[in-house]
């Protein structure tokens, strides 16, 4: 009875920590706490059914025995989480070889530890404390829960340490693994069950008839392979963070390339607006000079104010006072944006407020201000028009010193979820990749001047109101 403690102990350990890791990384198809009793119990039951049952009638070698974990996981996974083989596989071949490995350290450690508890009851025995055979048979049973509960224990915080440090390091887990990444991430994981496979064929040999085990013939081993298993673990840990630190950078590469690409486009499009900027000055100025020669050509000639008239030529007024922009930012290109942006939230029946200044004493590039204002309006509107009933924008900007502060607030009715890793709302469209680099463009824009962002999300009286801030450090232009 007392022999198999330690292993029906480990299927435990197995059970539940082998649920709590799928869950870090799939998608349940059931409730959390449902999955993961299902999960425990269902798993641990299979283990027992296959290892202590089946074994017994035929037994299963070290190959069969991984290729059976590996199989009951992904079996596990098909039913209780969504499909996603590309993860579903790297959660199976991970775990299985981090339990494996672990397996032979742990190994070491209780030899190491009994080696060290039977010296201590060689003492009490010596010491007449257990004399007779009843207390002899009672502390030998005590001595074999000790060493197991303790064995378990450790391979339990063993094992929950290589699971956290995958897990954790495993930064972007909505990212979709593509087939040669996924060999990439699990070439480690086969390499060290491999290895695995090759320790327990050294571990053990029969002699003569008899079981011999290296680590008496070798002492070394004790030493040597608990480094193997470590450095096994270490190089499944490496290549997920290697494998992370590429996708972070590829991320961040895409997203430079697109923020590059929008200054280019955007400087384009100012120019050509610019432009016409100049040319609608011109025009109002010129078209203004005629309304007033014609109406006093007309006053002149008729003699008097003819009503019909006067209303036609305040109407002509009217209409050229409509090629002005409504805000003057002291800036033409923030004006552009602006006005843009307060036209098509007007056109979707969102009050529009804009108190924006540019701030000439300071040295800030137009085309970043411009960048965070465009994405920034952008994202404003999006969240507003899924908003039902009134909604609005405030645009809002002022100076402390060489600081820059650009602030939007705006309403929205959906649920923002901040990502863990960045600090960032997660874009609510469906190409989240695509679109969800606009924030992420503005902090870009704000840390090219030692500054940052900062966001805010409020919910009064049932109306939500999401506000973002930006600060950006300009020095001041140098006076001419």
């Amino acid at each position: 009875m007392y022999d198999r403690l330690l292993p029906v102990s480990i299927y435990l350990v197995d059970s539940i920590l082998s649920g709590i890791y799928s869950q870090g990384f799939l998608k349940e198809k059931y409730g959390k706490k449902a999955v993961l009793a299902v999960w425990g119990a269902a798993f641990f039951l299979i283990q027992i059914a296959v290892y202590e049952i089946l074994d017994n009638r035929f037994p299963i070698n070290e190959v069969v025995g991984i290729i059976v974990n590996v199989c009951v996981l992904l079996f596990m996974q098909f039913f209780l989480f969504e499909k996603d083989m590309q993860k579903q596989v790297f959660v199976a071949f991970s775990f299985v070889a981090g339990k494996e490995s672990i397996k032979y350290i742990v190994s070491v450690f209780s030899i190491a530890f009994t080696g060290l508890w039977n010296k201590t009851f060689d003492i009490l025995l010596a010491k007449s404390v257990s004399n007779t055979l009843d207390k002899l048979y009672h502390w030998t049973h005590i001595s074999v829960i000790v060493i197991a509960v303790i064995c378990v224990l450790f391979y339990a915080f063993l094992l929950s340490i290589y699971l956290f440090l995958i897990s954790r390091k495993f930064v972007n887990k909505d990212y979709l693994l593509q087939v040669q990444e996924n060999i990439f991430l699990v070439l480690p994981c086969v390499a060290a069950l491999c290895i695995s496979v090759t320790l327990k064929m050294m571990i053990t040999s029969v002699e003569n008839g008899m079981t011999v085990i290296i680590y008496d013939t070798v002492p070394a081993t004790k030493f040597w392979i608990p480094v193997i298993c470590i450095l096994l673990l270490s190089a499944i840990v490496a290549s997920v963070i290697l494998f992370q630190k590429l996708v972070q950078y590829n991320e961040e590469t895409g997203k430079r390339a697109i923020l590059e690409n929008q200054v280019r486009q955007m400087q384009k499009e100012i120019v050509e607006i610019q432009d016409i900027y100049t040319d609608m000055r011109g025009l109002r100025h010129d078209m203004r000079s005629h309304i007033a020669n014609i109406s006093l050509l007309v006053k002149n000639v008729a003699g008097s104010v003819n009503e019909e008239l006067d209303s036609y030529i305040g109407k002509m007024e009217e209409t050229v006072s409509k090629l002005d922009f409504t805000y003057q930012t002291g800036n033409p290109i923030t004006d552009i944006i602006i006005h843009q942006k307060g036209q098509e939230a007007e056109k979707k029946q969102i009050q529009f407020k804009a108190d924006f200044a540019y701030p000439p004493n300071l040295l800030i590039d137009i085309y970043d201000i411009a960048v965070i204002l465009n994405n920034a309006l952008e994202n404003a509107i999006e969240a507003c028009r899924k908003t039902e009933g009134s909604k609005q924008i405030k645009l809002h900007s002022y100076v402390k010193g060489s600081l820059f502060f650009i602030e939007v607030e705006n309403d929205f009715s959906e649920d923002i979820i901040i990502e863990k890793e960045s600090g960032l709302p997660v874009s609510s469209k469906e190409n989240g990749k695509l679109h969800g680099i606009g924030i992420s463009n503005i902090q870009r824009c704000a840390k090219k001047y030692k500054g940052d962002i900062d966001i805010e999300i409020s919910d009064t009286d049932g109306r939500k109101k999401f506000s973002l801030t930006v600060m950006m450090n300009g020095k001041p232009a140098a006076a001419s």
